[in-house]
């Protein structure tokens, strides 16, 4: 087994995401090397095929993340949570004529702007409430 293998198996046990994805960029890269010497059209086939299978692993890594949040939220004594969203942008046209020189302008312009920022800040774990059921013999609950 070389180091690189072994990492790969240490990875499957502590980041199952991190693993998921060295997997995935393993196979795509031998899939897009054997579709490379097939020609043009499948080298353009498979690199589609990739995209997509990224854009799903993606998608799955943003709910994983979700829910690592949402499990870390459930279980802090204390959350504390700043979330920033700004996604705003304005655009203009302009048009100006000046009628002594017969000369016009166009313009048109656009601003966008995207702030995004979360902060978590957790302390503490709640107290597991553990409840017990103790069943004496001949007595049916």
């Amino acid at each position: 087994m070389s180091i690189w293998d072994g990492y790969k198996k240490s990875l499957k046990y502590t980041s199952p995401v991190s693993w998921l994805l060295v997997e995935g960029a393993e196979t795509a890269v031998t899939s897009i090397q054997s579709a490379a010497a097939k020609g043009i059209d499948k080298l353009q086939e498979e690199v589609a095929k990739q995209n997509l299978q990224l854009q799903f692993a993606q998608q799955q890594a943003r709910v994983a993340q979700e829910l690592a949040i949402a499990r870390r939220i459930e279980n802090a004594e204390e959350v504390e949570i700043e979330e920033f969203y700004d996604m705003s942008g304005k655009g203009n046209v302009g048009l100006t004529f000046d009628g002594k020189s017969e000369t016009g302008t166009l313009g048109v312009g656009a601003e966008g702007r995207r702030v995004t920022k979360r902060v978590y800040h957790f302390k503490g774990w709640k107290e597991s409430e553990t409840q017990g059921y103790v069943q004496e013999p001949g007595v049916q609950s």
